[in-house]
Formats: structure tokens, C-alpha cells, sequence
């Protein structure tokens, strides 16, 4: 699965070399990666215009993607999309970055779009965004059994602090008692999420 997943991560981006800053990065972070672009494919497919930048909103033709959470204000080479529809804000997508929760406390996003407005502003204050200005998130989950309930009540929980809108559970395996509890909850969640799968439905 770790191949495929980069395989897939690499026909998106197309002439764009995507990579990781550790030699071996862990599935769960490739999966994070390979979200990121199903997100971004999904906003190509509205109509958005995408271009890549590091942290110092410099274009950039190789992408850096995290392997564990970071303050969105850190320099360095961590790359993020910048998505821009006719006549809207321009917004970032960005990989494993931390939010402020509604109670002071942060909170990692494993996916986030949010507003670039508030992007630059995080960067200039050296803040962590706020909930309101993140515009989606993904949880993403990559197990190689079906997932514990656990996971769905943390899920829980962390839409309290960001809130609950357009917040997505995102899993490669899948699990009926967390399916139904994220439903029982009017939460938003989508699991069997993997390369195959979406080819199945591409079909």
C-alpha cells in the first residue's frame, strides 16, 4: 500500500517531485499526503487554479511534506497549495499544521484548508490559526485493521474544539461501530479511503 499510495501521490502531482523529510516516512504520513491531494484534486476539479510554496511563499517545483506536526509560522521548506477560485479569497492547503481550539488548547489538523489572509497573518504574529478561519480539516486515520472506537470519540472531541463543520474522518480501513457512532453525531466521515477505492469509483 505504501508504494501505491506514493505512486498516486506522484501521477498527481505530474512534473512536481513530492518527498518526505525523512528517508522512510511512515504510511500513516503518506496517507496524509495522499488526502492532501485528493482535497486539491477535488478543488482543480471546481475550477480552482493550484500553486505550491514553501513557508516563505516562494514557488517551489519540489514539495516537502511533514512527517509530524508543525506551527504553520516555522520557516522552512514544508510545502503548502495555494488554491485560487474566480472571485473568492485565496486559500492554503497545508499538511499537519496546529489550530487553536476553541479552549486555548492546540490541535493538530492533518489536513487544513484555510484562509491565506489568515495564513499570513499566523505567520506574521507567529499564532496558530483559529478555528473559524479553517475553511476544512481531515482527520485521517491509516490502519492495517478495522479501527478502534476510540478513534471516533477523539474525533469527537476535536470538532468540539474546531468546530464541526466540513471536519471529515477520513480512514483507508473502516470500522461499523465508529461509522455509526460519526453518523449518530451528524459527523462527516468517509472510510475505505485508498487508491483502489477511488479508482473503483472514477470508473
Amino acid at each position: 500500500m505504501r508504494q501505491l499510495l506514493l505512486q498516486e501521490i506522484s501521477d498527481f502531482l505530474s512534473h512536481n517531485l513530492a518527498y518526505f523529510p525523512t528517508s522512510v516516512a511512515a504510511p500513516s504520513d503518506i496517507f496524509e499526503a495522499y488526502v492532501w491531494t485528493l482535497g486539491i484534486d477535488a478543488a482543480r476539479r471546481a475550477g480552482a487554479t493550484v500553486g505550491y510554496f514553501d513557508m516563505d511563499h516562494t514557488p517551489v517545483h519540489d514539495l516537502v511534506f511533514r512527517t509530524s506536526p508543525s506551527s504553520i509560522y516555522l520557516p522552512g521548506a514544508f510545502t503548502h497549495a495555494e488554491i485560487s477560485f474566480s472571485g473568492c479569497p485565496l486559500l492554503e492547503a497545508h499538511i499537519g499544521i496546529y489550530v487553536a481550539g476553541k479552549s486555548g488548547v492546540v490541535h493538530e489538523c492533518d489536513v487544513a484548508i484555510l484562509d491565506q489572509a489568515e495564513a499570513n497573518t499566523c505567520r506574521h504574529k507567529k499564532v496558530h490559526p483559529r478555528p473559524s478561519k479553517v475553511i476544512l480539516a481531515v482527520e485521517c486515520k491509516f490502519y492495517s485493521t478495522n479501527l478502534r472506537i476510540d478513534l471516533g470519540r477523539s474525533f469527537l472531541g476535536l470538532t468540539e474544539e474546531i468546530n464541526r463543520d466540513n471536519r471529515y474522518f477520513v480512514a483507508n480501513t473502516t470500522s461499523k461501530n465508529v461509522e455509526k457512532m460519526l453518523t449518530k453525531h451528524g459527523r462527516e466521515w468517509e472510510m475505505g479511503v485508498t487508491p483502489e477505492h477511488k479508482k473503483y469509483q472514477n470508473r
